[in-house]
């Protein structure tokens, strides 16, 4: 079986001098763990039925590294296998990816030419992530979970981009417990990306200054972020969901953050720049571990000094976080706009808000930028939805006549009692349970649970914490 692989031997790999780099030939040919044993540069053996991954290797363009069902990879302290052709780890049943020792820090994969590929599907990558610094290329992610991330790259993420790309999908998985954020990108990398039904909890245990999801979503690409659950590890730095065009890049895309659940964090969503963003009803709960209110906290933030932004919110629910909506610059907020409900930019409103406050003082919203926004429809932290009783919980031209007015009448209707109280006449789609460790399950695990209840109109979702 030797005789089919052509060897290419470079120079030794930086930080060992007598370890010679296996890089395949690039010849189309698929190669498994039980193929590459047998090629004694790549060190690869198998030790209590687990294969042990002890020297790095390179995959070139046209080749396939291909993990198998049921099969258990360890990787060494410092090792990252380079895939320039496509990583195929999508077993019919299972498979882990993790490392050798509770010592060993390997650095896991990385897609490193242009047009790279990652095709991963029902496996658990332990203490290992995934770095992209492939042009045009990408990952597709169903139900694979990412654990306690080791931060051995010193990049930006379990998953993190280094190259702009497109036809990311991350659909189903599980983030927990990680060294840094989740799925992060470089500030000019922005990627096209779909993320939708993941469950995200205490990511970036380093408490450094990224949330668990931060993504530069800029340019031709849209980005979607759409059923996920993000609950924080009360970490005094570390956000839910962040957007940004920190560069002022063009943008053309769309980005819509809808139907997540956002909880626990130092803030919930936010927005860095200029942007076409639409935030849909999602719920956006206890965000409130950022020790210094002026410097976060928000249910929603929206800073854009360029003031080219356009931002259309509706039907959120914001609770208990220091702030509700902050608005910094001039982008063009829209709140909530019932006047015509044939005009393009009518919008129901639907926000709720409460408990959203610090300092003893309730912020509903605030708008420290220059421009009007509309913030009609919307349910107020107030006792009487009136005018008089609004404007309390409310900042912008009457107390700073430097800035722009809100205009929040008609407010909306009485809301209910709590989330969990909103009637909806369609039936339940899925119910679905997650411990701390981000394990799903049909049924309710020992111990604390999050319960996300869907329904088939997509537009009533209750979360529950179970104890």
């Amino acid at each position: 079986m030797k005789k089919i692989f052509t060897l290419l031997c470079v120079a030794a790999m930086a930080g060992s001098a007598s370890a010679e780099l296996f890089t395949s030939p690039g010849n189309g040919t698929t190669y498994t763990l039980e193929m590459l044993s047998q090629i004694p540069d790549c060190q690869v053996s198998k030790v209590d039925g687990a294969w042990v991954l002890d020297t790095t290797f390179v995959i070139s363009e046209g080749d396939v590294l291909k993990i198998q069902n049921n099969e258990v990879v360890k990787m060494a302290d410092k090792v990252q296998i380079s895939v320039n052709g496509t990583l195929d780890c999508a077993p019919a049943d299972t498979a882990t990816i993790t490392s050798t020792s509770a010592e060993a820090t390997p650095k896991g994969f990385k897609l490193f030419s242009d047009n790279a590929k990652a095709v991963l599907k029902n496996t658990l990558f332990e203490y290992v992530g995934i770095t992209i610094s492939a042009a045009n290329g990408y990952i597709v992610a169903e139900n694979c979970t990412f654990d306690k991330y080791n931060y051995a790259n010193a990049t930006g993420g379990t998953i993190n981009y280094g190259k702009t790309g497109k036809g990311n999908v991350f659909n189903r998985c599980n983030f927990t417990a990680g060294a840094s954020a989740a799925i992060a990108t470089g500030a000019n990398t922005p990627v096209g990306i779909t993320i939708t039904n993941c469950y995200f909890y205490a990511n970036n245990y380093k408490n450094s200054n990224r949330p668990q999801i931060n993504l530069t979503a800029y340019g031709e690409n849209d980005v979607i972020i759409d059923g996920n659950v993000v609950i924080g590890g009360h970490y005094t730095k570390v956000g839910g969901i962040a957007v940004n065009n920190m560069l002022g890049s063009g943008f053309s895309n769309k980005v819509v953050i809808k139907n997540n659940v956002v909880k626990e964090n130092r803030y919930g969503i936010t927005m860095t720049g200029s942007l076409n963003l639409d935030i849909i009803d999602n719920e956006i709960i206890d965000n409130i571990y950022e020790t210094v209110a002026n410097n976060g906290g928000s249910a929603i933030s929206l800073y854009d000094s360029a003031g080219k932004g356009k931002v259309f919110v509706k039907g959120n629910y914001m609770k208990n976080n220091l702030w509700g909506i902050t608005i910094i610059g001039g982008p063009e907020v829209n709140c909530g706009k019932v006047e015509d409900v044939n005009a393009d930019d009518y919008n129901p409103g639907e926000n709720i808000f409460i408990d959203c406050g610090n300092g003893g003082v309730l912020y509903d919203l605030y708008n420290n930028g220059p421009k009007t926004v509309y913030a009609q429809g919307n349910i107020w932290n107030v006792a009487v939805q009136d005018s008089a009783s609004i404007e309390v919980n409310v900042f912008h031209k009457v107390d700073n006549p430097d800035l722009g007015e809100v205009i929040f009448m008609p407010a909306g209707k009485e809301e209910p009692s709590s989330v969990t109280d909103v009637q909806t006449t369609a039936p339940v789609a899925s119910i679905r349970y997650f411990n701390a460790m981000g394990r799903e399950s049909a049924e309710p695990f020992e111990g604390i649970n999050i319960m996300v209840i869907r329904h088939t109109d997509g537009t009533i979702r209750t979360v529950k914490e179970l104890r």
